[in-house]
């Protein structure tokens, strides 16, 4: 599995692997970011610049393709908040008021956020909050599918941390210059906020709970609340640590209790905060149990069960063994009386089983054994609307038609505006455009197609810095109407056309396809040179309705040029 922990100023990648002795730490890097990428969480074009590229470099020492990946980001990126409940309530009535709630905060339109709710069952004392913004989801989860990962889990750090499942209540601090920032679960319930000590004596700035509470909650006033265990990934010095001397505070250190596949990883992390995340993915139960970011918003449970506690573990323990020691009931003999009762029980069971079969059957071959009608009767289905379906068929196939035609036109701007030489990837799908493109001027993708990108980053491709990788992805454009679908190479003079145009090619029919009203033909044309590339594009440019261009893809290597790609077609026929 892989680990990202992401802060403001780097991300700490991680893969490990799960054994009968532990987890064992197989990879880590940290690298650093260009820029902070604090002030960049709502600008989706700058952030996928700055995060993007960062994760793509990781992804080179530590590749993701094919692996669960689990991300942990610092709560300074999200708002936390809490609602308490209420008896009277329904889970979608708490779901509708968190909505409300996030909606009257007036937010800039440019500050897009999604909203996850958690419960900590069973008590359900409140419910824990989370807003996070919608371009670093998105950055993020994209960049992983992109480089082949599975997007498995991403959450705030504290619930690495508090939801690990180590203990079944917890707190969190980070220092924050002279204050402390906190998050705690206890008794089933979340609260959050900031704790200062003056002289020694500590005060609750804020807090989503009474402070004589909090302080309780963390030893730090006397009470006969129970305390929590306070854990602390980032450094402490000797004032905060005398400070929290009463209470039950649990330093971590990075990577402890984790196995190393090679002596030198222990030296790969020097940031203290981030390695304790890590650490906390590694070993904790937070991934795939608490809120996760990367799924549609909505209100999550967290419930602590067998797996998470020790105490139960114990208690199903002790119980199997009461169990194991309670004697066997003595088994009684079946008298004759009950033995006869059960045998009519049974023949009564079958023969109605039998009698409504037969039942069945007569009512199929239409010769019913009740009703008052005894001829033969044919029931006749509710006629076909012919004209709704000729409707419905010419919309579907002036949609079909008018989709082939704009992957045409988009392969046609894409073939006279670049080099097909300096392509890696190109791929047009009825809903967006991908592509990598190594230039050392900007290549004006966006102007080339008209289209706005929905994402866009640019990387250095040498040590001299005189190449670059751009990355385009757009949205599919909408299609425009054409007038006449009953003009251009039917199947059989498009096949004939593209034996004598190109020279290096391959066909691949696939199993046909039964519709209503139509049958489609797959077919895939593999075509090898860059020559061959632009004169079967230019061919698709002049079918007819019954030759649809599904999608588009190309490869190549930009280092040894030799462009490959294929061209996606289905022959329909009424």
């Amino acid at each position: 599995m892989v680990g990202i922990v992401i802060s403001d100023s780097l991300l700490v990648c991680g893969v490990w692997s799960e054994t009968e002795q532990g987890h064992t730490l197989n990879n880590v890097k940290q690298i650093p970011f260009t820029e902070p990428i604090n002030n960049l969480l709502y600008q989706e074009g700058e952030l996928n610049s700055v995060l993007g590229i960062a994760l793509r470099r990781a992804s080179e020492s530590i590749p993701v393709s094919g692996q669960d990946t689990a991300v942990a980001i610092i709560d300074e990126f999200i708002y936390h908040s809490v609602v308490e409940t209420e008896v009277d309530l329904s889970r979608e009535d708490y779901w509708d008021y968190i909505q409300w709630v996030e909606k009257i905060k007036d937010r800039p339109a440019s500050q897009e956020t999604s909203l996850f709710a958690q419960l900590y069952l069973p008590e359900e004392i409140n419910i824990h909050t989370v807003a996070c913004p919608v371009p670093l989801i998105r950055t993020i989860k994209l960049s992983i599918a992109e480089l082949g990962g599975n997007p498995y889990w991403m959450g705030p750090a504290s619930s690495v941390i508090i939801d690990a499942g180590h203990v079944s209540d917890a707190a969190m601090i980070r220092k924050q210059k002279n204050q402390y920032e906190f998050y705690l679960v206890q008794n089933c319930r979340f609260d959050r906020g900031l704790i200062a000590f003056s002289a020694g004596v500590p005060r609750v700035i804020s807090a989503t709970q009474a402070d004589d509470v909090i302080l309780a909650s963390f030893n730090l006033i006397q009470s006969d609340l129970d305390d929590v265990p306070v854990y602390s990934p980032g450094k402490l010095g000797r004032q905060a640590l005398a400070a929290w001397e009463s209470s039950d505070l649990r330093v971590m250190e990075p990577l402890e209790g984790v196995e190393f596949g090679s002596d030198i990883l222990a030296n790969e992390i020097g940031a203290h905060y981030e390695a304790n995340i890590l650490t906390g993915l590694i070993s904790g139960s937070a991934a795939g149990n608490s809120l996760n970011l990367f799924t549609e918003p909505d209100i999550t449970d967290f419930l602590f069960t067998e797996l998470f506690s020790d105490e139960t573990e114990a208690y199903l323990e002790s119980a199997a063994e009461l169990e194991e020691e309670k004697p066997a009931k003595a088994s009684r003999p079946m008298s004759s009386g009950e033995m006869v009762w059960l045998l009519l029980a049974l023949i009564l069971i079958m023969g109605l089983f039998f009698a409504m079969n037969y039942l069945k059957f007569r009512e199929d071959i239409n010769k019913p054994l009740f009703g008052a009608r005894k001829e033969y009767t044919i029931k006749r289905s509710v006629p076909l609307d012919l004209d709704a379906i000729v409707d419905e068929k010419s919309d579907r196939d002036q949609n079909m038609h008018l989709h082939s035609r704009a992957v045409s036109s988009i392969l046609a701007k894409l073939f006279s505006g670049t080099d097909l030489d300096r392509y890696n990837t190109l791929t047009v799908t009825k809903s967006f455009i991908s592509l990598e493109y190594m230039s050392g001027l900007n290549p004006d993708i966006e102007h080339t197609l008209d289209l706005e990108p929905t994402s866009y980053s640019v990387e250095a491709a040498g040590n001299d810095s005189t190449m670059f990788l751009w990355y385009y992805s757009f949205d599919f454009p909408k299609m425009d109407n054409i007038d006449a679908l009953d003009n251009g190479l039917s199947k059989d003079q498009f096949l004939v056309q593209l034996d004598t145009t190109l020279s290096d090619y391959t066909l691949k029919y696939f199993d046909q396809i039964y519709k209503t009203n139509r049958i489609y033909e797959p077919l895939l044309v593999w075509v090898r040179s860059k020559d061959d590339i632009v004169n079967a594009g230019t061919l698709l440019s002049k079918v007819g309705p019954n030759v649809l261009l599904r999608k588009f893809v190309l490869f190549n290597e930009v280092d040894k040029p030799e462009p490959r790609a294929g061209f996606y077609i289905s022959f329909t026929t009424n």
